[in-house]
């Protein structure tokens, strides 16, 4: 595919960037698929038509890149994802309501954000679309707020984080591995890093709030000494 990548810049327009580089609006907002052309924003990532296709016509994303893209939306938006990670952060930050608890939560869901930014830039890389859904046996699942998983009790919680940071952790690894685009890898090597990182604060906070209290038994009172007969007489 014959095309370049433009950053958008602020004051971009589609109309300056299209007048820029000598093609027309229609075909860049074809081949970046753009439902709304006027919200672009700065730090984008916009395909520019080479000299033969100037004018809009089928897009279609090359092998491998789709396949890259189809593994990086689990991670994205999928069930078990960053859009779902953030979500259920926030929310549990919110039923604990307790400022240790937002100290633990509030940080790692603005990870997690982070991380999602960076896996729809990379979305973006790769010349599709970066909306919240993946791909399942085939078919586009949009994302949606059943994949959370309510747990009202603490370390149940944290139990539950725990396992899913461990997941993203390994599963991040061997995207990295996966993928051979060094900047693609260099991010995702950096997010399982990340996801480690929060594996262990979850596992301080369960030793810290879920350890059960050590309990001292009761003393036992000693049987008290039998005294023998009295004597005869008494004092004299």
């Amino acid at each position: 595919m014959d095309y370049e990548r433009h950053v958008v810049q602020p004051g971009d327009s589609v109309y300056k960037i299209a007048k820029a580089h000598g093609v027309s609006m229609a075909a860049i907002i074809q081949l970046n698929q753009l439902q709304h052309p006027e919200r672009i924003y700065p730090g984008q990532i916009l395909l520019i038509p080479g000299p033969d296709r100037v004018e809009p016509g089928p897009v279609e994303i090359p092998e491998p890149y789709f396949t890259y893209a189809a593994w990086l939306f689990e991670a994205y938006a999928g069930k078990d994802s960053e859009l779902s990670a953030v979500t259920t952060y926030l929310y549990q930050a919110v039923v604990l309501d307790r400022p240790e608890f937002d100290a633990l939560l509030r940080p790692i869901a603005f990870d997690e954000l982070n991380h999602l930014d960076q896996l729809g830039r990379a979305l973006r890389h790769l010349g599709v679309d970066p909306r919240y859904g993946s791909f399942r046996s085939g078919h586009w699942v949009d994302w949606r707020s059943k994949f959370l998983n309510y747990i009202p009790d603490l370390c149940a919680m944290l139990d539950m984080n725990m396992e899913g940071e461990a997941k993203a952790c390994q599963e991040y690894l061997e995207l990295a591995q996966k993928i051979p685009l060094p900047e693609i890898q260099a991010f995702l090597t950096q997010i399982a890093a990340d996801e480690d990182r929060h594996y262990h604060c979850f596992l301080d906070a369960k030793n810290q709030f879920c350890c059960e209290p050590l309990t001292m038994p009761m003393p036992v009172p000693e049987p008290p000494v039998p005294s023998g007969p009295p004597e005869e007489g008494g004092a004299g």
